[in-house]
This record gives structure tokens, C-alpha cells and sequence, in this order.
């Protein structure tokens, strides 16, 4: 009886092996590895264990389908710790008026952590808890470049050339952090061409040739950034006491295109070119407090060059701290 059910197992096993043989063979006619192959095997890194001198064996997952990063970025920068403020009423803003996911977008920050007047922890948190994904950069550097020639208030903006490294975008707007938005941006995304910008705006000019960085869109490119940090080093580019956005204009002469104005409200129109304010407020979309920046506790009122636009943004503030649970912790800017 023992004969005859080894003879029975036999038979079973047989055929079972003719089958995992065939299928092997027929996989590796398909192009499949054989399970004995080295590129079949899983892949292993070695992490540290806290246990004394063990070492672990952790199947390395790369291979698989990583989470998609979004399409397009939502940029800006603080370089300094008093301008946290205004970019946290800037990201508050623009997701008001903008589906970031419908967008297929992000909130990114160029932040500078080291050095004087640097952001700080604290900011970083209620920064992050607004909706900014913190980019911490280190100052860039230039060669024959003395940057302390650089004006104060504009000293680290050429690290907004980062930007341009950010390849895992396809397209950056950049927006300053002096500004509000109350419309939709989703037109800056299918700009065309390398980069565009809205004409400047003076107090005696009010189209400029020339185009205000507060408020760009560009195709960030590796290369680009590489061809524009050099470029910082050529007097013929960048003179001194200049920063980015006469640079960015040296540099993109004869390739940007210009935005309306409604994309770049500069501020500096409510006083010195009122009826072209007045005419396109309600098409407005990013309003830049170019000349006057919010300040805490020093509200603008009736009778002040820029008093409408200030009691705006104050009535945005207010808004934000209360939405955020700050009005104790931060002050009114107005």
C-alpha cells in the first residue's frame, strides 16, 4: 500500500513540475525574468538599527509608483522675518479665490534662514500652517559681485534665481509677498513663451517698456539657471546696486511678453494715475503694495495717499488672523 501511494504522488507531483517548467519557459519567451534572475530579486538598502551593531535588510520600495507631484507651482519669497506676515496674508488670499488642486498646483516659499533679520522657526510653522511648502535656500553668491553694494531692502532678492531650478515644475508663477490676490491666476499658467510680466508702473510712467518681477511666469530650466547666476557676474547685466528685477529685464530683453495690468496692480497708480486705478479695480487680480507696504497699527486712513487700498488689505487681515486663530498672536496690518 505504501508503494502504491508513493507511486500515486509521483504522478501528481510530475505533471505539477512539467507545468512550473513550461510556465517558466514560456515567461522568459515574453521578456520576463526567471525567478532566479538578479533582476528579478528585490532590491535592499542597509539602515542603521538602534540596537548595538545590527544591521537591517530593508526592502527598498523606489521602483514603485511614486506619489505625482502637482503640475505647476505658486511661488514666492521672505527673505526677512517682518515680511512672513505678508506672505501668509498671500497664500490666505490665494486660496480664497483659487482651487489649488483644480489648478493642479502648489504653494511654494523661498525662504532664507541664516544671517540677519533671517526668518525664524516661528515663522516657518504659522507659515506652513497657511499652506506654504518651505524651500530653505542658502544666500547665492556671484563672482566680482560685492552684494552689500545691493540696496537693503532688495539686498537678497537675486535668490529668487532658485526658482529657476525647480525643474520638477512645468511652469513657476512667481508672486511678491506684498501683495493680495482676489481673482484667479489660472491664465498664468498657459502663458506662452519663456517668461512674461506686467508693465512697471511710475509715478510719472504708467506704461513702462520694462516689466515689474513682483509678479512673473516662467519655465523654470536647469540650464537657464546655471547661464543666469554667470550672467549676474556681467556689468552688462547687473550693475551694483542693482537686484533681480533689473537684472531679470537685462536678461530677458527681447524674450519676455507682457501681462495685463490686472495681474501686477501696482499701488503706486492709486495716487499718481487714479482714473486708470479706478477704471480697472474690479478687473484686478493681484494688487501690489509696491510704495506702500501694510504696517502694524499704523492704519491709512481717509485722507492719506493710499488710504482705500490700506483699509482693504486691513479688512483681508482681519480676515486671515480670524480664520487662522492669530488676532492675539500677530498684529493688523493696514
Amino acid at each position: 500500500m505504501m508503494m502504491v501511494a508513493r507511486l500515486q504522488g509521483k504522478r501528481l507531483l510530475l505533471p505539477g513540475l512539467a507545468i512550473f517548467a513550461i510556465s517558466i519557459y514560456v515567461l522568459s519567451l515574453l521578456g520576463y525574468p526567471s525567478p532566479k534572475s538578479p533582476a528579478w530579486q528585490p532590491k535592499y538598502i542597509r539602515e542603521w538599527s538602534p540596537d548595538a551593531n545590527i544591521t537591517l535588510e530593508v526592502e527598498d520600495f523606489s521602483r514603485l509608483p511614486a506619489r505625482r507631484s502637482p503640475r505647476y507651482a505658486i511661488a514666492s519669497s521672505v527673505m526677512t522675518s517682518r515680511f512672513s506676515q505678508y506672505a501668509m496674508m498671500l497664500a490666505y488670499t490665494l486660496q480664497k479665490h483659487n482651487d489649488l488642486a483644480a489648478l493642479d498646483a502648489e504653494l511654494i516659499l523661498l525662504v532664507r534662514t541664516e544671517g540677519k533679520d533671517a526668518v525664524t522657526p516661528q515663522n516657518i510653522t504659522r507659515l506652513e500652517n497657511v499652506g506654504w511648502k518651505i524651500m530653505v535656500e542658502h544666500d547665492l553668491d556671484f563672482e566680482n559681485v560685492d552684494k552689500s553694494q545691493i540696496r537693503p531692502y532688495h539686498r537678497y532678492n537675486l535668490n529668487k534665481l532658485y526658482l529657476w531650478s525647480y525643474t520638477q515644475y512645468e511652469r513657476i508663477v512667481f508672486i511678491d509677498a506684498d501683495t493680495l490676490c482676489k481673482g484667479s491666476i489660472a491664465e498664468l499658467f498657459q502663458q506662452p513663451g519663456e517668461i512674461a510680466g506686467a508693465p512697471d508702473v511710475w509715478w510719472d510712467i504708467l506704461t513702462d517698456s520694462r516689466f515689474n518681477s513682483g509678479v512673473i511666469t516662467f519655465r523654470p530650466s536647469i540650464e537657464e539657471f546655471r547661464t543666469m547666476v554667470k550672467s549676474v557676474s556681467d556689468p552688462r547685466m547687473h550693475k551694483p546696486n542693482d537686484a533681480d528685477q533689473a537684472f531679470l529685464n537685462a536678461y530677458f530683453k527681447f524674450r519676455f511678453h507682457a501681462l495685463p495690468y490686472k495681474y501686477n496692480y501696482n499701488i503706486i497708480m492709486y495716487q499718481h494715475h487714479r482714473s486708470t486705478w479706478d477704471r480697472l479695480w474690479n478687473e484686478a487680480v493681484i494688487v501690489h503694495y509696491t510704495t506702500k507696504k501694510p504696517m502694524p497699527n499704523k492704519f491709512c486712513r481717509r485722507g492719506c495717499n493710499e488710504w482705500e487700498p490700506s483699509e482693504w488689505y486691513s479688512m483681508q487681515c482681519r480676515e486671515m488672523l480670524a480664520f487662522y486663530g492669530y488676532e492675539s498672536e500677530l498684529p493688523l496690518l493696514g
